[in-house]
This record gives structure tokens, C-alpha cells and sequence, in this order.
């Protein structure tokens, strides 16, 4: 899963070219259709999170996976049961570096996100915008065979001005 969601130079897709990935933890989870789905997915994330004592982005990257997950399972399996009807689920893929989280959510369907701008009176529409508004920067790759990954990074927290030590 891991390679699906880094590209194969090994660096992460929000890196200068100058970042390796030496420190590298992993959390996935299958999230399956049900209203409960975002629920499940933010507790997923804020366990990890704790897990890896990064309490300081449970709250922004519970919003982030909650918009992720909504999009993948009204959009994204919905295209794919439409062609193939025995899709996989949606994932919830945590990756930590030395420096940063990424969030990514799998679906089955090859059909990219798309930001939009919605009318003022839209009931919908937002979930995009609020993703790039609270990470520091998001897109969308394409996985081997079918489907898509959504993801959004996120720097580690400073603590008085240095980085978070990685836990070893």
C-alpha cells in the first residue's frame, strides 16, 4: 500500500527532493460504507495520532480525514460500483516521517477529486477547500492498477521552537 501512496524515488509527495525516508511509521485501517464511516475514521486517526504522541494534530487531521472519507464514499465508490460492482473499500493510510503526517484515503475509482467553488447557498461542495485550508498542502495520485489516493500533509508540531524528536 505504502508505495501507492509515496512515489517510487521514495519521497514523500509533499518533499523538496532533499527529504529520505529514514524514520517511517504506518497506520491503515479499511473503512466500509456505513453512516458510521467518518466516526470510525477520526477515532482511527486520533488513536494513532495519541499512538505516536501527536496529540497536537488530532483535531485539524480528524476535520481533513472526516472530508476525505465522506468524499471517497459518496463519490468514489459510487463510480466504481457503477463499473464494477465488487469494489474494494475505502482506506485510511497514516504515514509519519521525520518531519511531517500524511493522511491519505483510498478508493476504488480512477476519477481524480476536483476543487471547486461552490454558490454561497450551496448545502455542499466545500470539503475540498476546507482540506487545503487546514493542511499544509494536499493533492492526489493515482495507484497501481485501480483507484486513487487523496492524501494531506501536515509538518510536526514544534515544541519552543525545534521539531518533535522521532521516537526510536
Amino acid at each position: 500500500m505504502l508505495d501507492h501512496v509515496l512515489p517510487p524515488s521514495g519521497l514523500p509527495p509533499w518533499s523538496d527532493g532533499e527529504e529520505r525516508l529514514e524514520y517511517l511509521q504506518l497506520a491503515v485501517r479499511a473503512i466500509h460504507q456505513e453512516p458510521e464511516a467518518p466516526r470510525v475514521a477520526r477515532r482511527f486517526t486520533a488513536a494513532s495520532l495519541h499512538s505516536w504522541e501527536l496529540d497536537l494534530l488530532i483535531d485539524d487531521t480528524n476535520v481533513v480525514v472526516s472530508e476525505l472519507v465522506t468524499n471517497a464514499l459518496r463519490h468514489g465508490m459510487r463510480t466504481a460500483l457503477a463499473t464494477r460492482p465488487a469494489a474494494q473499500h475505502v482506506r485510511v493510510v497514516l504515514c509519519r516521517t521525520e518531519h511531517s503526517v500524511l493522511c491519505a484515503v483510498t478508493d476504488p475509482s480512477d476519477q481524480g477529486p476536483c476543487l471547486r467553488e461552490p454558490g454561497d447557498d450551496a448545502e455542499s461542495g466545500r470539503g475540498l477547500q476546507v482540506v487545503q485550508g487546514i493542511s499544509q498542502m494536499w493533492g492526489w495520485s493515482p495507484l497501481e492498477g485501480r483507484g486513487k489516493a487523496v492524501w494531506a500533509a501536515f509538518a510536526l508540531p514544534s515544541l519552543n521552537g525545534r521539531r518533535l524528536e522521532a521516537c526510536r
